[in-house]
């Protein structure tokens, strides 16, 4: 059994939702699951649950702040419960159970969450204790994004190369008004804690 990544996640408010709304909070998700496809398998089930298992869990908070960024974008969010354990492959339909660790953790952990958005655990409590932290930083600052700045951070997290003025031009502002937008979300920030988690993965696995 290797080391695995899992998020299990839900839409937020998904019950007060008008049913045109929910379907396209539910065609984001899937949009993500088919960008994540070369290293990852997701299901949405109960409606408005959902489940990513990947094999590469140095991009499982890459994968969850693309989820965020994508419902944030419509005005919408979700609460993501991410884990890093031992795991055995995802059986589909996600109905079939599965009680290997990184798959208890995260469903254990989305049952006790109340106000966070993001949530973290792993078989490894100091790995654990230091992303949790991170992480919260993280969860504050994705939660007090507005819809422009979620939809200008996505269209960057896509083609992160591109220079800004291509990107601007796909967007419909100038180019410093994008700049503008995206530096007020703090993309240099989020994609510093990006390689921080990884680093911090890579760690844990030696040892």
């Amino acid at each position: 059994m290797s080391i695995a990544g899992v998020i299990t996640g839900d839409l937020v408010g998904s019950t007060e939702m008008e049913e045109a709304l929910r379907r396209q909070c539910i065609d984001a998700i899937e949009q993500c699951f088919s960008a994540f496809s070369e290293s990852a398998k997701g299901e949405i089930y109960r409606g408005d649950a959902f489940q990513i298992y990947t094999v590469e869990p140095a991009s499982l908070v890459e994968m969850a702040v693309k989820l965020r960024l994508s419902l944030i974008a419509l005005g919408q969010d979700a609460r993501l419960s991410l884990s890093v354990a031992a795991a055995s492959e995802r059986e589909l339909p996600v109905r079939i159970a599965n009680n290997s660790e990184a798959f208890t953790l995260s469903g254990r952990n989305l049952d006790a969450m109340k106000n966070a958005r993001l949530a973290f655990s792993s078989d490894n409590q100091p790995f654990t204790s230091d992303v949790k932290l991170v992480l919260s930083f993280l969860d504050d600052h994705l939660s007090q994004l507005t819809v422009k700045m979620a939809q200008a951070l996505l269209l960057w997290f896509d083609e992160p190369s591109k220079p800004h003025a291509e990107l601007a031009e796909k967007f419909g502002v100038s180019r410093s008004a994008f700049t503008r937008i995206i530096n007020r979300a703090n993309y240099g920030r989020i994609e510093e804690t990006l390689c921080w988690y990884a680093d911090r993965l890579e760690r844990y696995q030696r040892n």
